[in-house]
């Protein structure tokens, strides 16, 4: 049996580039807090949106700028977001490990990508 073991040991091949390897539990856990944080900007977005709303702002046609539009995509975004990582959240494996790379990390809030819409 140990040199099954050693054989295993052996065919290991070094990791490609910068990649974490973290729980599942853990991983769930950051998917769920950055979902909560998708779900708190897209009730921003909306209470914005029932503002302009309210006071009957007009979109700016002739500059092609309609803020209302632009504050509604925003918030259908982060809805799409937060619904994205909840979906991931509840489907991961919590008894194993995932070896995430730059791109999930920032996914998942942990670090922020240079084009995003946090910006």
């Amino acid at each position: 049996m140990s040199e099954q073991l050693a054989s295993v040991e052996a065919l290991k091949l070094p990791i490609d580039g910068l990649k974490v390897t973290i729980s599942g539990t853990e991983l769930r856990d950051l998917c769920l807090k950055q979902a909560a944080f998708h779900a708190e900007r897209a009730a921003k977005y909306a209470e914005q949106h029932r503002g302009l709303e309210a006071a009957n702002v007009e979109g700016m046609h002739y500059t092609g700028g309609d803020p209302k539009k632009a504050l509604q995509d925003k918030q259908l975004e982060h809805e799409n977001k937060h619904r994205e990582l909840t979906f991931i959240a509840d489907h991961l494996s919590l008894h194993d490990d995932y070896l995430l790379d730059r791109k999930d990390l920032s996914e998942i809030g942990v670090i922020r990508s240079r084009v995003s819409f946090f910006g």
